[in-house]
């Protein structure tokens, strides 16, 4: 189940420790942090706590129940997690989903909405927890434990429930059968409804640093350390994020030049050339323009970080032979906009706006923000 090579945010395994060997394990927990913060491996390391027959420690890890868990086998360790629904998608339920979902977990290690979309396979199209899901919640936990210990439900991303779904489930989170355990995995817990959030015990999860990603992508994957320390650095504290952009290192090496040519064509204020640059970047995937726009952050951050004769970290060759002639158009007269315009574009492109509308718009004020420079006698 991973924890073995887990070293993050110890102090939340600590308060899991707490609770259960003080018999003080709620029914009903939110474990709250943003995406790739760890907190589904602390819900998986609570689920293995309650569900292990040695009651004498935290979990043996030699048992049937704790070899089951590991496999994601165990009778009694149930998930709900969003899908798609629709007419020609009969899948109405998570258990439908259910080997794709471990496929993920295991692959992974730290999961993300955008890349369990993706494996669903249309990664624009938001995942619903509805109520046939919620059915299927109440028919399993009614049931009595095969084990005959707990019996634990891990819902993944409860603020997808719409109302319907929400309502079918209050009661029996409310008073739930003995031995019965909800862990909820919230990557936003002010979307959650309040009749739910208010009968949950909730703990916030921090996102790990920057080191704490190095560390675990090297235990986990195999990779090397110049660029674990790069993904690391895109990723902003998002683990599952520096995951995806490892799985995805092939198009990591295309998004220099396309960086390269969006830079000049906004410090020439070309407009026509920079239309056809944002038809053809709004052809690539949703999730390659949000990697592409964190790409954008990372090199922003490197050319202030280059006016300090730092040297540049985790960067190939031809990245730092741009950024040293590019970083004297980055300072201290416009990193604040521009890393605020690309956070807010980011945050735009999560919530499905127009590709092509939204990156022109970017373009054109980057013309602006280029302009603000100190130094004007160097051309990109």
């Amino acid at each position: 189940m991973f924890f073995k090579d887990f070293s993050i945010n110890n102090y939340v395994k600590d308060q899991l420790d707490d609770l259960y060997h003080s018999n003080r394990v709620p029914h009903a927990l939110l474990l709250n942090g943003r995406e790739g913060s760890g907190h589904f491996q602390f819900g998986l390391y609570l689920a293995k706590l309650l569900l292990c027959k040695n009651t004498n420690q935290s979990f043996c890890g030699e048992c049937s129940s704790c070899k089951k868990s590991d496999s994601f086998q165990h009778p009694d360790l149930h998930f709900s997690f969003p899908i798609h629904l629709s007419k020609t998608n009969h899948s109405e339920k998570s258990d439908d989903q259910r080997q794709t979902f471990i496929e993920m977990l295991i692959k992974y290690k730290c999961i993300g909405k955008s890349t369990w979309y993706s494996l669903m396979g249309n990664e624009n199209k938001q995942g619903v927890i509805g109520v046939k899901e919620s059915q299927e919640v109440l028919k399993k936990l009614s049931l009595k434990s095969y084990e005959g210990g707990a019996k634990v439900l891990i819902m993944w991303l409860p603020e997808m429930m719409n109302v319907q779904s929400a309502n079918k489930l209050l009661k029996l989170i409310e008073e739930p059968p003995a031995k019965t355990f909800f862990i909820l995995i919230s990557d936003n817990k002010e979307k959650l409804l309040p009749t739910i959030s208010s009968r949950l015990q909730h703990i916030d999860v921090s996102s790990p640093k920057e080191g704490e990603i190095v560390s675990f992508l090297l235990k986990n994957f195999e990779i090397d350390e110049l660029a674990a320390k790069k993904y690391s650095a895109y990723a902003n504290g998002n683990l599952h994020q520096a995951i995806n952009f490892h799985f995805n290192r092939s198009h990591d090496s295309d998004y220099l030049p396309v960086f390269i040519k969006w830079m000049r064509l906004c410090y020439s204020r070309n407009i026509a050339e920079t239309i056809d640059w944002v038809n053809e970047i709004s052809k690539m995937g949703r999730e390659q323009v949000k990697e592409f726009l964190l790409y954008n952050l990372e090199m922003f951050r490197n050319c202030v970080v280059g006016h300090y004769k730092i040297d540049f970290k985790s960067l190939n060759d031809e990245e730092i032979a741009f950024l040293e002639k590019f970083k004297p158009f980055i300072n201290h007269n416009n990193i604040v906009q521009l890393n605020d315009l690309i956070n807010e574009a980011y945050f735009h492109i999560e919530r499905n706006a127009n590709t092509k509308i939204l990156m022109l718009d970017v373009s054109i004020k980057i013309f602006k923000l280029l302009k603000n420079s100190v130094y004007q006698s160097k051309k990109v």
